[in-house]
């Protein structure tokens, strides 16, 4: 099987990345650099008509959207154990994958990327202020989901966690108080002690700060 990840460091594509490491299998990391568009430029687009990162190609075939690459790759290679095995697991992990996806960007991007919903100084800065709220709010409520938890999902690290350390991460970097978020910061240290994981942050040249 040939697979490419397309990706932007310390996007929401590190998730896959950390992912495709932990498998042990080969794969090639192809990098965009969204701070100069390249990923509206005609080539990835041919890739990804999103114009968004994560995309994955598979033999040839391009899967996208982070739930679906994380899903597939989990449960493509059970016998790494990045996916659960009960069937209520399973389906636990695809609710908060899509929790994440659905709610808890969006919430960062109003935050991060107000230009995308307002136009306008003012309305962009209380969409800013809406969105900080809304992010922080859900930064609370994983540190409630992984209260007296090892692991997100079941008793041992799944793609999950992975995903988790990229909102973690955005908090850190846009001065949210996460360090007193006790239970999802130390779910993040663990991750981050991986050394899978320190490899990927390695080769996207990115840090937690």
């Amino acid at each position: 099987m040939n697979l490419t990840l397309y990706y932007a460091p310390g996007a929401c594509s590190l998730a896959p990345h950390i992912v495709l490491e932990e498998l042990g299998i080969a794969y090639e990391a192809v990098r965009i650099n969204t701070a100069e568009g390249q990923q509206r430029s005609p080539g990835y687009l041919r890739i990804n008509p999103r114009g968004r990162v994560p995309a994955l190609a598979v033999d040839g075939k391009v899967l996208v959207e982070n739930v679906a690459i994380l899903a597939f790759l989990g449960g493509g290679f059970p016998g790494r154990g990045l996916w659960p095995r009960a069937t209520w697991d399973q389906a636990q992990a695809l609710s908060t994958m899509a929790w994440l996806a659905d709610t808890v960007h969006p919430a960062y991007a109003h935050l991060f990327r107000p230009e995308r919903y307002v136009e306008g100084e003012a309305c962009r800065e209380a969409v800013k202020a809406s969105g900080r709220k809304s992010f922080g709010d859900c930064l609370a409520e994983i540190d409630r989901l992984v209260a007296g938890r090892r692991w997100a999902i079941g008793n041992r690290f799944s793609v999950v966690d992975a995903y988790l350390v990229v909102f973690y991460r955005w908090g850190v970097r846009n001065a949210f108080p996460v360090r007193d978020l006790a239970h999802y910061s130390a779910l993040v240290d663990r991750v981050l002690a991986r050394p899978a994981v320190k490899r990927v942050f390695a080769d996207e040249g990115i840090t937690m700060g």
